[in-house]
């Protein structure tokens, strides 16, 4: 199987649906045959950055072991400032990108990922 690349995007800070992007992206991996087929990028803009304000540890560990997997944890710098959110407050494994957005199109265009918005 040829290698599935995907973005999951997140820009709303309602923790049901980081629950079930975590959720997606973990069956993905598990249904595909394990991390080596999957290239997969979650990007944080938004409000959605909110929700990594204080991210409850059930929600923490997940993204860790995902994260470790080989997901590509983003948030956006400007929906940081806009929020008066600094980078220390991001949880292990999450980077940042300048642009959410451009990030986004940058995903789906030039690495042909296929875009999920649980």
């Amino acid at each position: 199987m040829a290698v599935l690349n995907v973005v999951l995007h997140m820009d709303d800070p309602d923790d049901r649906r980081l629950g079930i992007g975590l959720t997606n992206l973990e069956n993905l991996i598990r249904a595909a045959g394990g991390p080596a087929h999957v290239n997969a990028h979650f990007v944080v803009n938004g409000p959605g950055v909110l929700l990594f304000r204080e991210l409850a540890a059930d929600f923490a560990e997940r993204l860790f072991g995902l994260a470790e997997a080989g997901v590509h944890f983003v948030a956006c710098q400007n929906a940081l400032r806009a929020k008066g959110m600094d980078v220390s407050e991001l949880p292990l494994g999450m980077k940042t990108v300048p642009a959410g957005i451009l990030e986004l199109v940058r995903l789906q265009q030039e690495e042909g990922c296929a875009y999920i918005k649980p």
